[in-house]
């Protein structure tokens, strides 16, 4: 009886059941892209690449739980919990605890024939890796690297029986003896690199279980249930394509690898999915994942499920075979993983608000000139080119503030910047009268401030020098000389007035066609017979005085009379233009003159001059061809027709001989 006992044992089948499920991936957007190595950027599973935690904003928690999808699932299973902080702008540090990284076995009682002393084992097998911890430093901008360890403790419980043998009554019985234990209680560390040599491109490099330190061992008759610490090398690309999809590719030396990709439509969603492959098995898409994202302000909501495409090669929890301890290369993805949805939630918080615009740069367009401080409120004085920074599109506004010359920043429209884009945002300035007062060039100082919905504080600041020259400065550039032309001065409104009114017998002998060009020329001969040319009278090309000044000195150069004299037509409705002359083969002789509106159809342009070539036909402030007139303001001495016969031939001299406007070397400015 005995013996049909025992051998009743020895029938018994050898399988392997596991308890529990195994372990996930920690976070649902590792799940769903599957290569995720290129793309960690906060606790979220952390280990797969340590390196990526410098982009946490400051401290960073999450928690994580999953749902076994199997038949013998019991209901949600917590995850684990990570957290994370950014420390001096560059260095980050993180820990995680995972109470659902575990993987357990039993081996149900397996009789071996001992004639002397029957034997019975019962073998729980447990591998578990509860916590990790990294630490990561921004070596350079979009180089990091990252350090993590991870915890790995290995359990077997082997359960005693000792058969006891009645010969005399020819029965038996089993005593249960105590649990036989055995332990490994290991540290794995990883390495982790990440580099993103532009904006759209990221690269990475995990060097798994570089080192491992060890303590305690199981009897050699277990040892082929100890896991594997081959050593392995991960390799990642990540694709930014377009403004809203991020792709990402990985494969390791273990021949298994993945591909993904997540997409940002917009309003705090991501979507994301990928494949999971291996190179030495079949099929070669092992599984895929899919996932959904969604963020508001401090926090991120996540879900994905992972499939496998063959559950026969998945053995989950109905393994019906001997275990195989070197199949688990990774806790959180093996043999023994099972269908299942991860869900998890993330929180920032300490100093959260991250900025959504960098200001790349910021280009002056030019000075700040007292006499047309006010144009600056309407075209802008400066260009400041913004970065979208974050990973969804913002609508970004520039302020721009000068103490002591503006009482209050002045705002732009808002610009829409797409993920990643750089767009330029126009700079206008509202001064005060303060800057009129300016007699001598300064340089102060100018803040351009840039801010993004939804922050509701300024993302970046930057100072800039700014000039605001003197009342009589001047930079040289024909464009800054229209600032100086003052057309509603009183003085020269009253100077011109009191000009007209005294020609006023004259002016109604001429028609009505040729008014504007009768009031020309009676302004200018008035205008020459006061005042006095003089060549430069302060040796300097960068002073010119205001027409009122002009008037009241009688006298000035080339620039000071040529402003004068278009302050003058202008005050009485005539359009005026500079001709900016800069010779290429001699600089030095530079030299501006004047172009006045007749408002005369060029059908008509007989009635000024049977000579065309002593005016200029050109379209006037009101898209509309008319006859203009050159004048050369240097010869004022000498009268009207003087002036307008140089100006015609240095004109045709210039322009239509020497193709001056072609070629780039004579440019012409309306003055408006």
């Amino acid at each position: 009886m005995v013996r049909t006992l025992i051998s009743v044992a020895i029938i018994g089948v050898s399988v392997v059941e596991s308890s529990t499920y195994a372990q996930s991936l920690f976070s649902p957007r590792a799940i769903a892209i599957g290569a995720y190595d290129p793309l960690v950027n906060d606790t979220r599973s952390f280990t797969d690449n340590s390196a990526g935690i410098v982009d946490m904003r400051d401290w960073d928690l999450s928690v994580a739980t999953y749902l076994p999808t199997g038949q013998e699932s019991a209901g949600f299973v917590f995850q684990g919990i990570s957290l994370g902080k950014k420390l001096f702008g560059d260095a980050a540090v993180a820990l995680q605890y995972s109470q659902g990284s575990a993987l357990e076995f039993v081996i149900p009682v397996t009789f071996v024939r001992l004639d002397s002393a029957p034997v019975s084992v019962d073998k729980r097998i447990r591998y578990d890796e509860p916590f990790a911890a990294a630490v990561a430093y921004a070596l350079a901008d979009g180089f990091s690297v990252g350090i993590s360890g991870r915890l790995v403790k290995q359990k077997i419980t082997d359960t005693q029986y000792q058969l006891i043998v009645d010969t005399t009554a020819g029965s038996g019985s089993f005593k249960v003896l105590p649990d036989k234990i055995s332990e490994i209680s290991a540290t794995s560390f990883d390495i982790g690199l990440r580099w993103k040599p532009t904006d759209r491109i990221g690269l990475s490099a995990v060097g798994r279980n570089i080192v491992r330190l060890e303590s305690g061992a199981f009897p050699d008759d277990l040892q082929s249930y100890e896991l594997s610490d081959k050593k392995s090398l991960d390799a990642g690309v990540s694709v930014r394509l377009g403004s809203m999809v991020t792709a990402s590719a990985q494969y390791s030396t273990t021949n298994e690898g993945a591909v993904g990709s997540e997409w940002l439509p917009g309003s705090g969603l991501a979507i994301r999915a990928g494949l999971y492959v291996r190179g030495d098995g079949s099929p070669f898409v092992s599984a895929v994942g899919a996932g959904i994202g969604w963020t508001y302000k401090f926090f991120t909501a996540d879900a994905a499920y992972l499939g496998f495409t063959s559950q026969a090669d998945q053995s989950g929890t109905n393994l019906a075979g001997e275990l195989d301890p070197s199949s688990i290369t990774r806790m959180g993805l093996n043999a023994y993983t099972g269908n299942r949805v991860q869900l998890s939630l993330k929180m920032i918080f300490g100093n959260v608000r991250t900025g959504l615009a960098s200001i790349e740069g910021v280009e002056m367009l030019g000075g700040i000139y007292p006499s047309a401080y006010e144009e600056s409120a309407y075209h802008p004085i400066a260009r400041a080119r913004v970065k979208n920074v974050s990973d969804y599109p913002i609508e970004a506004r520039g302020r721009f503030y000068v103490e002591r010359y503006m009482d209050d920043p002045t705002e732009s429209k808002p610009v829409y910047i797409l993920p990643g884009e750089t767009q330029e945002i126009p700079i206008t300035a509202v001064f005060n009268e303060r800057v009129k007062g300016v007699e001598h060039r300064i340089v102060s100082e100018g803040n351009v401030y840039v801010s993004a919905t939804p922050a509701e504080e300024y993302d970046d600041k930057y100072a800039m020098p700014i000039v605001i020259y003197g009342r009589n400065d001047w930079d040289g550039s024909v464009f800054s000389l229209r600032y100086f032309v003052t057309p509603d001065d009183p003085a020269v409104i009253r100077y011109s007035r009191d000009v007209l009114l005294h020609s006023k017998d004259s002016l109604a002998e001429g028609g009505t066609d040729l008014e504007p060009f009768t009031n020309a020329k009676i302004l200018f001969n008035a205008f020459a017979g006061k005042l006095v040319y003089i060549n430069d009278p302060k040796q300097s090309a960068d002073n010119v005085q205001y027409p009122s000044e002009t008037l009241q000195l009688r006298g000035g150069d080339c620039d000071d009379m040529t402003t004068c004299f278009s302050s003058l037509l202008n005050s009485v409705g005539i359009s005026t233009a500079f001709i900016d002359v800069i010779p290429p083969e001699d600089s030095s002789r530079s030299h501006i003159y004047l172009l006045f509106d007749t408002s005369l159809d060029p059908k008509y342009g007989n009635a000024i001059s049977s000579n065309a070539k002593r005016y200029v036909v050109r379209k006037n402030p009101k898209g509309v061809e008319t006859v203009w007139i050159p004048i050369e303001t240097t010869v004022i001495t000498r009268g009207f027709e003087a002036a307008w016969s140089q100006g015609a031939q240095q004109y045709f001299d210039d322009v239509e001989v020497g193709l001056g406007l072609i070629k780039g070397w004579v440019k012409i400015i309306d003055v408006y």
